[in-house]
């Protein structure tokens, strides 16, 4: 199809926007590298929480949505629905967000060595820099990059799909590296108000077509069959179905960590720790609660209407060609756009502040000038795009890498939980999780096995239950390492805990040394607002999927039920 002029006026308009943005903010984050890479920590909650939402929305979310639903239903959702309870969630808000942001660390792996000493953790340090701040990034770029060509292939056919990749990241790189995440957060904000509205307007004009839910859920039941239908419909899986096991993998084990990078970046750039902790929550609000009912209503309608689809991802592009006229199609490419670049700005931002921060200003070059460092911080993000668009080519559906990447860290998320917690834990410890999750993760990958020859002579087994595995071997290693090296150096510990304040319950020596670091004695408070907070969301969750499904009295109830326990929360909040 060729798009309309209006639509490509609209698309072009958004682009110039964006850079425009970028222009104003240049001046600014061109000062330091860490006006660069953390705004100069001055971040209201609501650009930052707005900033979080944008970022994690990108346009390969509802191409992995419309997967899951087609695999597993509206169950398959908890892969993400999980991460409330997790770092992205009410645990990054609650608990981690103040200690984030008193540590003033530009990334996560800085961290590294302020909570441990020595060699080996200036090595993790490094390690967790390439590892995390590059490969993992560049993975997950890579996706993201890849669903682009999946909707070029379905929206503009005659259109080459590498040139339009090229024009689109051509205009991303312009504005991030002139405005770093000053000029990021500023068009997150637009990004957001662009994607959000064309998520919901597809699904408008969906409902209007299909003639509402009703008819969605007798679709569902035509294609697969009554009893399915309901357990695809239904908001928690089945017990006894293949997802069931997956499904409590994923709210017991599989939510453990820290908040992701993106979201990591955003708190240490909030003004303080309050704004740090409300932005997080906002963040799983909108990102958890509202944003993904729209797609999920869109993926129902799309196995619906195009049940012959070979890629069930296309579905999603499918429904957006033959259903919205010229204007509101201009409107939604540029809000799948602006989902796209909304993401690749801040990950090509924060992998270049790994690469800066701990790799090149900590080994290579130690005592330049701040100018030199942010020129470093530009062409690093020239070099991180350009190794995400290598990645891209190798990758297989949307859906299977995220697998793919949750297996690759399975059972490391519980160790740099527990490192806030308890003083025991030191740097082999970690480096001890990071080697065994690699590996076991890797050998029990069905691809490698198959590439090794040894695939077919072991006993097959499911995602969740070879992430059980690689969390057990992950864990069990680490422990045992913790406990055969020496721990940390008491004054070490001292200056990490007189900075970041954690909770005192389980750093034993170190309290009874130093009772007077300003230790945080409200654990049992965080805990509190960390479950209310996690029952806000799951209710505001819930309340509007069942507002779509037009079951009124409960989604009141519930929406009620999340207002009250955000009271509660708001009431008893002190800095």
């Amino acid at each position: 199809m060729e798009l309309p002029i209006i639509d490509w006026i609209i698309i072009v308009a958004y682009l110039l926007l964006s850079v425009g943005v970028g222009i104003c903010f240049s001046k600014r984050a061109l000062k330091s590298v860490n006006e660069y890479f953390v705004s100069g920590r001055a971040l209201p909650w609501w650009l930052a929480g707005m900033s979080m939402v944008a970022s994690a929305f990108a346009i390969d979310t509802p191409l992995g949505i419309t997967g899951l639903i087609a695999k597993d239903g509206i169950p398959g959702v908890w892969y993400a629905w999980s991460f409330v309870l997790g770092g992205a969630g009410a645990l990054g808000a609650f608990i981690f967000a103040p200690l984030l942001r008193r540590s003033r660390i530009i990334t996560t792996a800085e961290l590294i060595e302020l909570r441990y000493d020595g060699k080996p953790a200036a090595f993790l340090r490094g390690f967790k820099g390439v590892y995390f701040g590059i490969f993992a990034n560049a993975i997950t770029l890579g996706w993201i990059i890849k669903a682009v060509w999946t909707v070029a292939e379905v929206v503009v056919p005659g259109f080459d799909p590498d040139m339009l990749l090229f024009s689109i990241l051509l205009f991303t790189l312009v504005y991030t590296t002139m405005s770093g995440l000053w000029g990021i957060a500023a068009t997150d904000f637009f990004q957001f108000i662009i994607g959000s509205a064309g998520s919901v307007i597809l699904a408008v004009f969906v409902w209007n077509h299909i003639g509402g839910i009703e008819n969605v859920m007798a679709g569902i039941a035509e294609r697969y069959g009554e009893a399915s239908a309901s357990e695809r419909l239904s908001f928690f899986p089945t017990m006894g179905t293949p997802f069931f096991v997956t499904f409590i993998v994923f709210m017991t084990l599989k939510w453990w960590g820290n908040p992701p990078p993106a979201i990591t970046q955003r708190i240490i750039s909030s003004k303080n720790e309050r704004d740090a902790s409300f932005a997080t929550i906002f963040f799983a609000l909108l990102a958890f609660g509202f944003n993904y009912w729209p797609m999920i209503f869109a993926a129902l309608a799309s196995l619906v209407l195009y049940p012959d689809i070979k890629t069930p991802e296309a579905g999603y592009v499918m429904l957006i060609i033959k259903l919205l006229p010229s204007g509101f199609l201009g409107l939604m490419l540029a809000s799948l756009m602006a989902a796209f670049m909304s993401t690749v700005d801040t990950h090509i931002n924060f992998g270049a502040s790994y690469m800066v921060n701990d790799i090149y200003r900590r080994f290579i070059m130690r005592n330049a000038s701040e100018k030199h460092y942010v020129r470093a911080s530009q062409v690093s993000t020239v070099l991180m795009l350009i190794l995400a668009v290598i990645i891209a080519y190798n990758l297989d559906s949307v859906s299977s890498a995220w697998y793919y990447m949750s297996m690759l860290t399975a059972g490391y998320g519980i160790v740099i939980v527990i490192r806030w917690f308890w003083w025991r834990v030191n740097a082999w410890a970690e480096i001890a999780a990071l080697a065994a999750s690699g590996m076991g993760s890797t050998l029990l990958s069905p691809k490698f096995g198959k590439a090794l020859g040894y695939w077919d002579h072991i006993p097959q087994m499911d995602w969740q239950y070879r992430f059980i595995i690689v969390m057990v071997l992950c864990t069990v290693s680490w422990l045992t390492v913790c406990f055969l090296t020496k721990p940390t150096s008491q004054e070490h510990l001292r200056k990490f805990c007189e900075k970041v304040k954690p909770f005192p319950t389980f750093w034993g020596p170190i309290f009874r040394a130093y009772p007077d670091l300003g230790w945080n004695f409200h654990f049992r408070r965080c805990c509190i607002h960390w479950a209310l907070g996690a029952f806000t969301v799951y209710s505001f969750c819930f309340g509007v999927g069942h507002l779509l499904f037009l079951n009124f009295a409960w989604a009141a109830l519930l929406i009620f039920g999340a207002v009250m326990a955000g009271m509660a929360i708001f009431v008893t909040w002190k800095e």
